[in-house]
């Protein structure tokens, strides 16, 4: 998968399937009755991608381009899929826990619970 210019392992999205592309306002006339207005969401579509194998170099990739980048890009899924997409800045964009404790990690030192956020725009 493509990040960008940055390439790395195909990763799953998580919460592929745990978004609605509506988005609803309700509330109630003095009468009493529901008022509903329902609206299609037109960006805001939050990406969530996890893995557990990357290098901690790829890591340093990513967190350096989350700082560098705070406009939008191109995302590439493996199956071929493309979003444009920035950085989720509401919460940690890049977080990684080590697989090992380290005491002198190298670039190539493995991770685990890397976690990359992404929302459409």
């Amino acid at each position: 998968m493509i990040i960008d210019t940055i390439t790395v392992p195909d990763m799953p999205w998580i919460n592929e399937y745990s978004y609605s592309s509506r988005v609803a306002n309700t509330q109630y006339a003095g009468s009493g009755a529901l008022l509903v207005e329902v609206a299609q969401k037109q960006a805001g579509r939050p990406i969530v991608l996890q893995d557990d194998m990357l290098t901690r170099a790829e890591v340093n990739q990513l967190l350096a381009h989350s700082e560098a980048t705070p406009g939008s890009f191109d995302i590439t899924l493996g199956d071929g899929r493309s979003f444009t997409v920035m950085w989720d800045y509401s919460n940690a964009p890049v977080t990684a826990t080590p697989l090992l404790d380290e005491v002198d990690p190298d670039n190539d030192s493995l991770l685990m619970a890397v976690t990359l956020r992404f929302i459409t725009v």
